[in-house]
């Protein structure tokens, strides 16, 4: 982690500071939130990036991720692992109680797990359950989980989905587990926080858990700003009406800031793309049929070649790009495993592609796809090297690539025509039914090595409308090792290091994808607040140890 000191810059405040004095900053936290409005607080239904962020201060998890290396840490359960890595153990801790004093017991995470899986609650949950064979209650507070397989990303998915709601404000048959008033206005919580004011649109204010079974927080009140964009984000920051905010390092660059503000520096689990579509997408097909047989795709006719995809990966300058973020702002990326799981690929040096346009023009001749000098344009038996590159303007790095990538590759003779489309209308016309030559877009990976690994390069996942395996990768080697890598009796780090170093190298040789520029993230805090740590897996470990002090 690094913590960068921040310029001194003017600008024009919109906030009124009137907002801020009315809510007594000797005594209240206040975090800007630019994801949108609050659409639940049901841990079992939270999907968007506000509600998430609000529901994690509000319910406590059966554990909690280390914020520098994401391994499960005790927080409410403890557990104990069979030998045969099948059958977990938890058992609630002492004293852990909801926030009007009952007791949470092992009904409650039962309760929780049955909601998820019910026909009438649409949880975004519920895929994260397939891996549980049995979930049986012992007493109060003893309950066992038993698995259908050894899973390592068991602790990401459906253990960090078993978030307990107290079961007793529900009614028993789920019948209003979705629309039941209590999820946006929870009056029971297990977490530090309880909700205090709930203002639509504009803020949501937490109150300090009395109750709370870990510890009395030291921030009384947490106030959390729903605002417009970055822009609003950033004046408030500045002007000291907002303590805290999440950002990207060129957001960063961009802020400036007076010396009242820390920013801490992380790695982020996200891999921009340049995506490069193996299969004809006039016609895209999931790579196996309903009977699980291989089914032969009709092959993209300037994605199929590896030569060619070597030549793109070669003909722009990601290290330029690089230079684009500002200080710490990102690195080249050479795989699917991000600098925060270092110790995945400690076994393979793998570099990534270096710009190398003269070895990518070398290459483009061999494939075949000569340059034509009348046009400046490559072609090959009559067609010229011509494809839309579409992508959304949702990141900014995104058309960074982009730009980059048409400029460069023009100039080894491919014409790249760039088509920027609105967010929702990409996601589900374009890039989710595979419908593109090659497109521009970012996977995050949460806390799991594999998260983004698994999704974009384990063949099954080849299924336009719902998986993402964007290229129609199929490689069998490759699909076993990321099955070794999460079937690992034990989850040893060294042996699944093993299978995920082979993975980072093959997909490198095969071009499976393009990886480009990893980016890191940044936390904002103003210096009044004391005691905070953030780590790359978990910006509000030990929230209950912040204080509010003299600051800036």
């Amino acid at each position: 982690m690094k913590r960068l000191a921040l310029l001194l810059v003017l600008v024009f405040v919109v906030v009124p500071a009137a907002f801020i004095a009315a809510q007594g900053p000797e005594e209240t936290l206040i975090r800007a939130l630019t994801g949108g409005d609050i659409s639940t607080l049901n841990p079992a239904l939270v999907s968007d990036s506000t509600s998430i962020d609000v529901s994690a201060f509000l319910f406590d998890g059966l554990y909690e991720a280390d914020p520098d290396t994401g391994a499960p840490l005790p927080k409410l359960t403890t557990w104990e692992v069979s030998e045969d890595g099948l059958t977990y153990t938890f058992t609630i801790v002492d004293g852990a109680v909801w926030s009007d004093g009952s007791a949470i017991t092992a009904n409650d995470v039962f309760f929780t797990y049955n909601a998820i899986l019910s026909d009438s609650v649409p949880s975004p949950r519920k895929a994260d359950m397939e891996l549980i064979e049995s979930f049986n209650v012992i007493d109060d507070k003893t309950f066992e989980v038993v698995l259908s397989a050894v899973n390592c990303t068991i602790w990401g998915g459906a253990f960090a989905s078993l978030t307990p709601v107290p079961s007793a404000l529900y009614a028993a048959d789920f019948s209003d587990f979705v629309d039941n008033p209590i999820n946006l206005a929870p009056t029971v919580t297990s977490g530090p926080y309880i909700v205090d004011e709930y203002s639509p649109g504009d803020f949501i204010r937490l109150r300090a858990n009395e109750n709370y079974w870990g510890g009395a927080p030291q921030i009384p009140f947490i106030l959390n700003r729903i605002l417009a964009d970055t822009a609003v984000q950033n004046q408030a920051l500045l002007s000291g009406e907002v303590d805290y905010a999440f950002m990207y390092p060129d957001q960063l660059e961009q802020l400036g800031g007076p010396a009242n503000l820390n920013a801490f520096v992380e790695p982020l689990n996200n891999t921009p793309l340049f995506v490069m579509n193996w299969e004809d997408p006039t016609s895209p097909q999931s790579a196996y049929d309903e009977s699980g047989n291989l089914i032969e795709q009709t092959p993209n006719k300037f994605f199929s070649d590896v030569r060619v995809r070597q030549a793109i990966a070669m003909g722009y300058d990601k290290s330029a790009i690089v230079g684009t973020l500002g200080p710490d702002g990102g690195y080249l990326l050479n795989g699917p495993f991000t600098p925060m799981f270092s110790w995945a690929t400690v076994n393979e040096e793998v570099t990534p592609y270096a710009y190398d346009p003269e070895q990518a023009a070398a290459l483009l001749d061999e494939a075949g796809w000569l340059l034509n000098p009348d046009t400046g344009i490559r072609e090959k038996d009559g067609v010229p090297f011509t494809f839309e590159l579409v992508y959304s303007p949702l990141v900014d790095l995104w058309t960074n690539i982009a730009l980059v990538a048409q400029d460069q590759l023009g100039q080894i003779g491919i014409q790249v025509n760039v088509t920027s489309m609105e967010w929702s209308a990409y996601l589900n016309d374009v890039l989710v039914p595979q419908k593109f030559d090659a497109t521009i877009v970012g996977f995050g990976g949460g806390i799991e090595v594999d998260g983004i690994a698994y999704s974009i390069l384990y063949s099954k996942n080849d299924i336009p409308g719902s998986g993402f395996n964007l290229t129609s990768y199929v490689n069998p080697e490759v699909d076993a090792l990321l099955e070794q890598g999460r079937s690992t009796v034990g989850c040893s780090q060294e042996e699944r290091a093993a299978a995920y170093s082979a993975v980072n190298r093959i997909v490198k040789e095969d071009v499976a994808y393009d990886f480009t520029v990893g980016t890191n993230q940044v936390f904002v805090m103003n210096n009044r607040i004391q005691n905070y740590d953030p780590g790359a897996f978990n910006d509000r470990f030990g929230v209950i140890n912040w204080s509010i002090g003299v600051g800036g």
